[in-house]
């Protein structure tokens, strides 16, 4: 399988138009949809100003996407180090098929845009999704440096996209951030993109080193980082631990894991850490960050001899992004290691000269402790067949009793209940 240019790459014409779906997903579901997306190969309309072409392989734009990456506006997230170990370890066990759109300007014909998306097979249909498979936090193109888009070029990126995807039911991409490096994200301007509920968080770093927590942080934080200093001083000498050998890095992801696992077991939840090839896609990632082939780095709290906290980490131009956090418990839990790690890692990052502390997707205590400013996200999604429309419907109402379930506290309490004992 190399790489894919279509008829379509050469009209982006749609023969039929898109139902577009305003709102969230309740009431977006009306006219019949075709098979699949398809375009007329009569020529390159003078509407349009950009053209497409699949790549079954990442490979095959290595180059162009390295040449991207390196001045261009994206995040560690969208490095082709980190996407080409998802498509190598968690793409297979997915059932999935990766490949990546690239876009160019229909007259000029430079390639501005890398799109790295996946075909997956899920429960009788076939969606389109972004390459992330629960390891990528948002979804953004990868984009040639300086190349900024407007608002009105939203539709015809979106029907060059459309032109050259695989036969789907739906297109599914979420977590959509609205700016990227200072300039609109593309994939925000595409027809019908809608907000989410879900949340990034993330904190500006500057000034001195060691009055980079005092400054950010709220008063609660500092009386609760206050209480774990004396605590964990007691208990022995604290350091924050780089792990820079191949022994460390092991020891140190063997304690993150186990301290994870125990945690959310505690806790009656599932954590996608505890699956083999998951943990082998973080595990080859950190050690190839060692040789500066990854962005990901991986770090410990030590008190004495013993990791009392672990924390997992990408790092890219000015930002540091903060993905996995595990912690100590019994005798360790009153000291709050997990607030006393992210402390040490922001007095880290800004002695390395980073400007910008990620805190990752989803609102948590400790992200606004620390000054996490919260940033919209959006998703789109979209059928291509009357398969995937039925799929999107029985979806929303799914996620609607659910919702509705959610407010009848008892009853939600006992169906969880439920659901652990049959996990066990």
């Amino acid at each position: 399988m190399g790489s894919t240019l279509r008829s379509a790459d050469v009209c982006l014409t749609l023969p039929y138009p898109v139902p577009c779906m305003p709102g969230r997903r309740s009431r977006w579901l009306r006219s019949a949809m075709p098979h699949q997306l398809e375009a007329s190969s009569q020529g390159v309309s003078h509407k349009m100003r950009f053209i497409a072409q699949r790549h079954d392989r990442l490979e095959t734009v290595e180059g162009t996407w390295r040449q991207f990456e390196a001045a261009g506006s994206t995040t560690a997230f969208q490095r082709f180090d980190w996407m080409k170990g998802i498509a190598t370890y968690l793409s297979g066990p997915a059932k999935g098929r990766p490949f990546v759109v690239e876009v160019r300007d229909a007259f000029t014909g430079q390639s501005f845009l890398l799109l790295p998306l996946i075909l997956i097979q899920k429960f009788g249909h076939r969606v389109i999704e972004y390459l992330s498979l629960g390891v990528c936090d948002i979804s953004l193109p990868i984009v040639a440096p300086g190349h900024v888009f407007s608002e009105e070029e939203g539709t015809s990126l979106w029907q060059a996209i459309v032109a050259v995807l695989p036969k789907a039911d739906l297109i599914n991409i979420g977590r959509i951030p609205r700016v990227m490096g200072g300039t609109v994200n593309p994939l925000a301007m595409l027809p019908c993109v809608y907000p989410i509920a879900m949340e990034g968080f993330a904190v500006k770093l500057n000034g001195d080193p060691s009055t980079i927590v005092d400054r950010i942080t709220n008063g609660q934080t500092r009386r609760i980082l206050k209480t774990s200093k004396r605590r964990l001083e007691e208990l022995g000498p604290v350091r924050l631990m780089v792990a820079d050998t191949d022994a460390d890095l092991g020891a140190l992801l063997t304690v993150m894991i186990s301290q994870r696992l125990e945690r959310f077991r505690q806790l009656d939840r599932f954590d996608p850490l505890g699956v083999p090839h998951v943990q082998e896609f973080y595990k080859a990632a950190a050690f190839a960050g060692l040789k500066g082939e990854n962005p990901a780095r991986a770090f410990g709290l030590a008190v004495g001899d013993e990791t009392i906290a672990t924390a997992y980490g990408l790092v890219n131009g000015d930002t540091f992004h903060l993905i996995i956090l595990s912690m100590a418990d019994g005798i360790w839990r009153s000291c709050s290691p997990g607030t006393a790690i992210v402390a040490q890692l922001i007095r880290w990052a800004r002695e390395e000269r980073f400007t910008t502390m990620d805190f990752s997707i989803g609102e948590l205590t400790y992200k606004k402790g620390f000054g996490g400013q919260a940033s919209a996200l959006y998703a789109l999604e979209r059928p291509f067949t009357v398969r995937g429309k039925a799929v999107i419907a029985l979806r929303t109402r799914f996620d609607e009793f659910k919702r509705k379930l959610k407010s009848n506290r008892l009853l939600w309490t006992g169906l969880k209940s439920i659901i652990s004992g049959l996990r066990r």
